[in-house]
């Protein structure tokens, strides 16, 4: 299973590369899938994010995707 995980935290980077570089491709979503997999994947990532300030900012203005995304 972490093999999977892996694999779609770097697609999930490399898309949000290319939506970055590209204006034709949305970068945003490539990066949610690399954070959510990248969460699933490493344990101590997730307690690392949670206590972010950016975690914390999400909690407060967009609670369903922190929830989603962090929670």
């Amino acid at each position: 299973m972490k093999i999977i995980w892996s694999f779609l935290t770097v697609a999930g980077f490399v898309g949000a590369i290319i939506g970055a570089l590209l204006p034709v491709i949305p970068g945003i979503p490539f990066l949610i899938l690399a954070i959510y997999s990248l969460k699933k994947l490493s344990p101590s990532f997730h307690r690392w994010l949670s206590n972010t300030r950016l975690a914390k900012w999400l909690q407060e203005r967009q609670p369903k995707l922190a929830k989603w995304l962090v929670g």
